[in-house]
């Protein structure tokens, strides 16, 4: 590897020369990689490692996913989900954590299900999450510009009665063409700073933690001090200000109890029909599960980690998902202290069925708390956390799959130009292939319906994470000398019976039944669309069958490809 590189303390740096805990592996034979290092920069010390993870999570995004939740699962109380999708996650999270410290590599799950089970699984399962990862770029790109910019003007123009704002913020709602262009700058700054040295890309992941941070406790304090009788009366205040029309209604007022109402019309419900309700959590639980989604991102990082891959990964995988559950849980009880969960269903499906009046943003509490501020430039702040928190989505899920093709060309299945590095240990070519498929989904995702089929992307999701959790419960019997050669951690046993046995066994049957939970009718309200979810496991095929040409054109050229397969790559 090549020298360290100076980090900020504000990075988590790790001194220089601290030893670094990495497993034995078989000796690499002359001739069998691209090269005898892989080029990458180890810069990325544990800190630094669980902010991005949290990043990757978002931790204020839930104020925007709350909608679709209430909307979706109006009996469900989110609060309480969080204590139990916290225990599956944590699962997961653990099966990752010792995987990472005893392959400590770049390529995550390709290394992991390769080396375990068999290279063309690996790949097929790597290029499954690749393909899931591109797709978010270009969707959230989309989201920055579609959701995130209408909240910043419609917080400002709320707070600051500000026709302009709200008017731009319809607008560009409505405009695919905005929608685009805005997405594609921040796609394009997203591909710049990938282009940087990798500790350039985990500060900017830092920067938008703080700023992410920042906004969480201006929330919390707003939210646990404003009861849901001062939220009704500033927005009746405000809906008087806007002379907002109650379903339509010429002369009449917007309040609170008219958007319940409304509500309760248009659906043919009550209060007594969204109650909160065991049914309800118990398919909440799914969708709190997916919330936790990103704490596993370092894993495929693993050649750029700095410092003992078990103290590393530990903290950032294994740590990620706990801090990410006590900051939820606090989100959804002080969302509903404030707002109150009738007027949150209500509101969310106001909005996505378009009931009655229309709102000027999504109502996210990030956009609805402008309804209780008196300063527009603070409430446009608050709501600028979505844009940040989809930037950051665009940045992780674009970059991971870059260290996946690097990976993929390291071991000789892609042609091994994929691989090269610029003097900084970036991976630039894989950014700019991958640049461009961003680029088509964002477009694919803005100007066509195509893009559909994720609705069912936490269905090929958690199909390839559980797998991976099998792969973690047969490696000590699969590849033992390798297990053997793992840091002490890794071998912790119950009796004869390794951890990573048991807990892999578990947290694959809680994935695979995430699996069918997310793909079921009760969960995403629709019918099984079976063309759209057919595509992943048609992704996972492709992979295989990729794989097999790439083995046949490599042994008719005398490489070994199976060889290298079978071993880690080289640091």
């Amino acid at each position: 590897m090549r020298g360290d590189t100076e980090i900020t303390a504000l990075m988590g740096a790790e001194t220089p020369s601290v030893r670094m805990n990495v497993p034995a592996t078989p000796t690499v034979q002359p001739g069998l990689y691209v090269r005898q290092t892989s080029g990458l920069v180890r810069t990325v010390g544990p800190r630094t490692a669980l902010l991005a993870n949290l990043v990757g999570m978002g931790i204020i995004v839930n104020f925007f996913w709350v909608v679709f939740a209430s909307f979706y699962y109006p009996t469900a109380n989110l609060t309480e989900t969080v204590a139990i999708a916290v225990v599956f996650n944590l699962g997961v999270a653990y099966v990752y954590w010792m995987l990472a410290s005893a392959m400590p590599r770049s390529g995550g799950d390709y290394v992991f299900v390769g080396r375990i089970f068999h290279p063309s699984l690996g790949f097929a399962t790597n290029l499954t999450f690749s393909f899931i990862f591109v797709s978010w770029a270009g969707l959230f790109s989309n989201y920055f510009a579609h959701f995130g910019v209408p909240m910043i003007l419609g917080g400002y123009g709320v707070t600051g009665n500000n026709s302009w704002a709200l008017n731009m913020a319809a607008t560009i709602s409505g405009s695919a063409t905005d929608q685009f262009w805005i997405g594609a700058v921040i796609l394009g700054a997203v591909i710049l700073i990938s282009l940087l040295p990798t500790k350039w890309i985990f500060r900017t992941a830092v920067g938008i933690f703080l700023v992410s941070g920042l906004i969480f406790v201006i929330m919390m304090a707003i939210l646990f001090t404003t009861p849901q009788s001062t939220f009704t009366a500033d927005w009746n205040a405000n809906a008087q200000n806007l002379a907002n029309t109650c379903n339509g209604v010429v002369g009449t007022t917007n309040t609170v109890q008219c958007v319940i109402n409304t509500f309760y019309t248009s659906a043919m419900t009550s209060a007594g029909g969204i109650a909160f309700a065991g049914s309800g959590l118990l398919i909440g639980i799914v969708y709190t599960m997916l919330s936790f989604i990103g704490y596993a991102n370092t894993a495929y990082f693993g050649s750029e980690i700095r410092g003992a891959p078990t103290r590393t990964q530990g903290l950032a995988i294994f740590g990620s998902p706990l801090l990410f559950a006590a900051l939820i849980a606090l989100l959804y009880a002080g969302t509903y202290y404030t707002f109150g969960h009738n007027f949150l269903v209500a509101a969310s499906a106001n909005w996505n069925y378009g009931y009655g009046a229309g709102f000027p943003a999504i109502p996210s509490p990030l956009f609805l708390v402008s309804y209780i501020l008196h300063n527009a430039l603070l409430s446009a702040f608050l709501a600028f956390g979505i844009a940040l928190t989809f930037f950051g989505f665009v940045l992780i899920y674009f970059i991971i799959p870059t260290r996946n093709l690097f990976a993929w060309s390291f071991d000789r299945i892609l042609p091994t130009f994929v691989a090269r590095v610029s003097r900084g240990g970036v991976p630039y070519v894989t950014v700019l292939i991958l640049g461009f498929f961003a680029f088509v989904c964002l477009w694919l995702t803005t100007y066509t319906t195509l893009f559909a089929f994720l609705t069912y992307a936490n269905f090929g999701f958690w199909l390839a994470v559980g797998i991976v959790c099998l792969a973690g419960a047969f490696f000590p019997f699969l590849r033992p000398q390798l297990y053997r050669a793992s840091p002490r951690i890794v071998q912790t046993s119950l009796g004869k019976l390794p951890l990573i046995t048991l807990v892999g066994v578990l947290s694959a049957g809680a994935s695979f039944w995430v699996v069918y939970a997310s793909a079921i009718p009760a969960f995403t309200l629709q019918a099984i669309q079976w063309s759209q979810l057919a595509l992943f496991p048609i992704v996972f095929i492709i992979g295989l069958v990729i794989y097999g040409v790439s083995h046949v054109i490599q042994r008719s050229r005398g490489l070994p490809i199976d060889l290298i397969n079978k071993q880690l790559p080289p640091e």
